[in-house]
């Protein structure tokens, strides 16, 4: 755990010096996991019918949704943690879907509650547990767990990651800015500084620690 406060300048630099050298690739995979939902939100409007086709298609839509998402937290953690992804990484989550959309579920409420209470609440928890997804896809934690696990590691970094909030939120304003296309860039730069900061928070398990397969 840091001392002195989060790394965050070294998060953002990490992030934009992984988009430079693995452009393609960091760009490619943020493409498909945004993409390829809209797709197929697209393609069930336009031919299904209203009841239980679109129905199915929401649910369909909603797992691909997640899985892309764990996936690259995998993609942004193994950077962090010095290693090449594949492409293939991007399906890694698909087992731990039900636990991610069920720590979705229970974050998205209590955001909402700390929202009606003037604001700042909300986003005290929606930081406090930006790192929920981290924590599930690398061990396989449930939601309550993963919820409470990143709920302890961020305790005491509050308002450092309120920094990084505002940090990221104008970093992706700009990437808006430069005709939507820049987020193309600023996204994959604001999940890699993310890994960085969690696994600032959340040192790597050793060989001899149990993370279950």
């Amino acid at each position: 755990m840091p001392k002195h406060g989060l790394p965050l300048a070294e998060a953002i630099q990490f992030g934009w010096r992984t988009v430079r050298d693995f452009p393609l690739f960091l760009v490619g995979t943020f493409l498909v996991s945004f993409g390829v939902p809209c797709l197929i939100s697209w393609g069930g409007d336009v031919a299904l019918d209203d009841g239980a086709p679109q129905f199915a298609m929401w649910v369909i839509n909603l797992v691909v949704s997640a899985t892309l998402t764990l996936g690259l937290a995998k993609i942004y953690l193994r950077f962090r943690d010095g290693h090449r992804p594949i492409f293939e990484n991007l399906f890694d989550g698909l087992g731990q879907v039900h636990k991610y959309l069920a720590a979705h579920i229970i974050a998205s409420v209590a955001v909402g509650m700390g929202i009606l209470l003037l604001v700042i609440p909300g986003i005290v928890i929606l930081i406090r547990l930006w790192f929920t997804g981290f924590i599930i896809v690398e061990t396989k934690a449930g939601p309550v767990d993963a919820i409470q696990q990143s709920w302890d590691i961020s305790r005491g970094y509050t308002i450092d990651l309120f920094l990084l909030f505002l940090l990221l939120c104008g970093l992706n304003l700009l990437g808006l800015i430069c005709l939507g296309v820049g987020v193309l860039i600023t996204m994959p730069i604001s999940g890699l500084a993310l890994a960085y900061v969690y696994r600032t928070l959340k040192p790597a398990p050793t060989v001899s620690e149990n993370i279950p397969t």
